[in-house]
This record gives C-alpha cells, sequence and structure tokens, in this order.
C-alpha cells in the first residue's frame, strides 16, 4: 500500500510539472503573441485554440491530474496527516488548479466563445483587453499553483 501511495505522489510531481508547463508556456508566448495581433485576429485565434484543446490530450492531464490530487488529498484527510507537504499540495493544486480553471477561465473562455463579430454594440478591442487582463491573471494563478504543488511534493 505505502509503495502505491509514493508512486501515486510520483505520478502527480510529473502531471502537475506538465499541466504547469502547459499554463506556464500560455501566459509567457502564447498569450504574449496574441496580445500583439489584431484584436478580431486575437479572439478568432484563441477561439480556435480553446475549441482544440477541448478536444486534446490535454484535458486527459487535466482531469487526471485532478483526480490524482483528488485521491492524495483524501489519503492525507484519511491518515489524519492534515498538515503535510502531500495534503497542501494536493489542496493548492486543487483550489489553484482546477478551482480556478472551473470558476475563472473557463467563463472566460465561454464568453469570448460568444463574442458576436456582427453586432456592431460588441467591441473586439474592449472584449479582448478585458480578456486578456482577467485570463492572463488566473493563469498565472494555475501556473503557481501547479509550480507550488509539484515543489511540496518533491520535498
Amino acid at each position: 500500500m505505502i509503495s502505491l501511495l509514493l508512486w501515486l505522489d510520483e505520478i502527480a510531481i510529473i502531471s502537475f510539472g506538465f499541466i504547469g508547463g502547459v499554463y506556464f508556456a500560455f501566459s509567457f508566448f502564447v498569450m504574449q503573441s496574441l496580445n500583439k495581433v489584431s484584436h478580431p485576429e486575437a479572439i478568432r485565434t484563441m477561439n480556435s485554440i480553446n475549441s482544440v484543446i477541448l478536444k486534446s490530450p490535454f484535458m486527459l492531464l487535466f482531469f487526471f491530474s485532478s483526480f490524482i490530487a483528488s485521491i492524495i488529498f483524501l489519503e492525507n484527510l484519511i491518515l489524519y496527516k492534515f498538515i503535510s507537504n502531500e495534503g497542501f499540495a494536493s489542496l493548492v493544486f486543487l483550489i489553484g488548479m482546477f478551482l480556478c480553471t472551473a470558476t475563472k477561465n473557463v467563463p472566460l473562455n465561454k464568453k469570448l466563445a460568444d463574442f458576436d463579430f456582427n453586432d456592431p454594440s460588441r467591441n473586439p478591442e474592449i472584449e479582448w483587453d478585458y480578456y486578456y487582463k482577467n485570463w492572463i491573471k488566473w493563469n498565472h494563478i494555475r501556473t503557481g499553483a501547479c509550480f507550488l504543488s509539484m515543489v511540496l511534493l518533491i520535498l
């Protein structure tokens, strides 16, 4: 049983690092590049990226790493290890990555996907600026949560 739990920690370290790396790339390369093109082009491209990512292996990694974090959290809860690196790492990951994604980034993505270029009352510049500023802020939090969780498990 102990070896299985250690194996879960090792898998978590790898999966948290991978997902954090994806978020890091988005914050520091993808979003920065999109912010340099025209706002309508940025909106269309980001909507395309969001559509592709939902059908990619990233989604398996996203849910798998969240599942592993839940298992580690429950393990620590059952073993009464409330204050442990593993317990704290899983909690940081679940709140900072999963919950942040579900309550902040996904709603922003849905709002951007609903942008209507044919509606004269909608302004692509305002829409993109709002999206960019808020999405990247929450993505930085997700990135930090993934890497902090990974480091806590390594320690």
